[in-house]
C-alpha cells in the first residue's frame, strides 16, 4: 500500500517535472537550453510511463513524438545556425577560442546524436575538428528506472511480520529468564 502511494507522488512529481521543462523549452532563445530541456522533458515523459504503464495511452505517445519534432526543428532552425556563429567568432579571435569550441562541441553532441547524418553536422563537425575542437559526448537525461528498483509486492508486509516475530520471541525469551 505504501509502496503504490510513494509510485502515485512519484508520477505526479516526474509529470510536473516534465511540463515544467516543457514549459521552460517553449521559454527559451537559447539552443543548448532548449535542447536539454527537451530531452529532459522527454526522459521525465518516459518514467512517467515506466511507472504507470495502465495510464500510458496514446497521448504519451503523440507527445514524445511532438517532443521529437520541437527537437529536430530547434536542431536545423538554432543550433546549427548557432554552431556556424561560434566557429566564425573562433575563427576571428573574437572571444576565447577554447570556450567558443567547448560551446560548439556541446551543440555539436546534440547534433551528432539527432542528426548524425546530415550533411551540415558532418560540415560542421569538420569544421570544428580543423579548430581544434575536441568532440565530448552526448550525455542524455538519467532515467528513474535505473536510480529506482521496485520492490516486490509485499515484501514490506514480510518484513514486518519478520520483526512482529522476532520481537515476540525476545519477550517470550525475557519473560521466561524472569520467571
Amino acid at each position: 500500500m505504501f509502496r503504490r502511494w510513494a509510485e502515485n507522488r512519484m508520477y505526479r512529481n516526474t509529470m510536473l517535472l516534465a511540463v515544467q521543462a516543457l514549459r521552460g523549452a517553449a521559454r527559451s532563445q537559447n539552443a543548448l537550453e532548449k535542447l536539454r530541456l527537451l530531452d529532459t522533458a522527454e526522459q521525465k515523459l518516459r518514467d512517467a510511463r515506466w511507472l504507470r504503464p495502465e495510464l500510458a495511452d496514446e497521448r504519451f505517445e503523440e507527445s514524445l513524438s511532438e517532443i521529437a519534432q520541437s527537437r529536430k526543428r530547434t536542431l536545423k532552425k538554432q543550433a546549427m545556425p548557432a554552431v556556424d556563429r561560434l566557429l566564425e567568432a573562433a575563427e576571428k579571435g573574437l572571444a576565447e577560442k577554447g570556450e567558443l569550441l567547448r560551446a560548439a562541441g556541446e551543440l555539436l553532441a546534440f547534433l551528432h546524436q539527432y542528426l548524425p547524418e546530415d550533411a551540415e553536422t558532418l560540415r560542421l563537425s569538420a569544421r570544428f575538428r580543423s579548430l581544434g575542437g575536441k568532440q565530448i559526448p552526448y550525455r542524455p537525461a538519467p532515467a528513474l528506472s535505473d536510480r529506482y528498483q521496485r520492490v516486490e509486492p509485499g515484501a514490506g508486509c514480510a518484513t514486518l511480520i519478520a520483526i512482529v516475530v522476532v520481537a515476540a520471541a525476545g519477550v517470550g525469551w525475557w519473560v521466561v529468564g524472569v520467571l
